[in-house]
């Protein structure tokens, strides 16, 4: 019997050394007050009617209505790099994606655009260790956790018997999940306390492995 193992992006394989304020930032300096919360308000505008290039969106909307003298692609580029630069793997979050990818088919399941969410996945080389990467905002998806259809989406991309998610968020991981028939492990603090609930990657592998 098979049994695919697939892991949330954000915030479960990899952590951020910076907040998105401060990412937003670093793509377009000095921009005028109430540019950032116009951009968070367009970009989860975007996320949620599944825009492929939600971030293009965002920054689209400030720069139409704010005075920030950048172009377009030059801001849109310095934000995907502002973000990889302020992500993480930590040591041992890898090495256990490594040994839980030895024993079974092994993936990426993650809400998010798909340039900066793959940019992220091989910046951090994790694409040479998994083996399918599934992202909401890709038209080929074009579903979001906790939507069974993303899970769907992901049993086509690796065909397995049984399937394990672990994820940081309870509502959109853990619940999606167990919705859509998985076994489910919780890395985080949020939701119900329960028997599924794990203290780090490694943990969740342990019980995996």
């Amino acid at each position: 019997m098979t049994t695919a193992v697939y892991f949330d992006l954000d915030f479960t394989l990899l952590q951020y050394t910076d907040d998105f304020e401060a990412i937003f930032g670093r793509a377009i300096p000095d921009a005028p007050d109430g540019a950032y919360e116009r951009y968070v308000e367009e970009l989860i505008d975007a996320f949620g009617r599944l825009s492929a290039t939600p971030h293009r969106d965002g920054i689209d909307a400030v720069l139409s209505e704010f005075d920030v003298g950048i172009a377009t692609d030059v801001a849109v580029q310095r934000y995907y790099q502002s973000e990889l630069d302020a992500t993480t793997v930590p040591a041992q979050t890898r090495s256990a994606l490594e040994r839980v990818a030895t024993h079974h088919p092994t993936g990426i399941l993650t809400n998010g655009a798909p340039k900066m969410q793959r940019a992220k996945v091989e910046g951090h080389e994790l694409d040479s260790v998994v083996d399918a990467v599934v992202v909401s905002n890709d038209p080929d998806v074009a579903a979001r956790k906790p939507a069974g259809e993303i899970f769907a989406a992901a049993e086509d991309a690796l065909p397995a018997d049984e399937y394990v998610y672990v994820g940081d968020d309870y509502d959109e991981d853990i619940v999606g999940a167990r919705r859509a028939g998985w076994d489910a492990l919780h890395v985080g603090d949020d939701g119900p306390e329960d028997a599924r609930r794990v203290a780090s990657v490694d943990d969740a592998v342990a019980r995996i492995v």
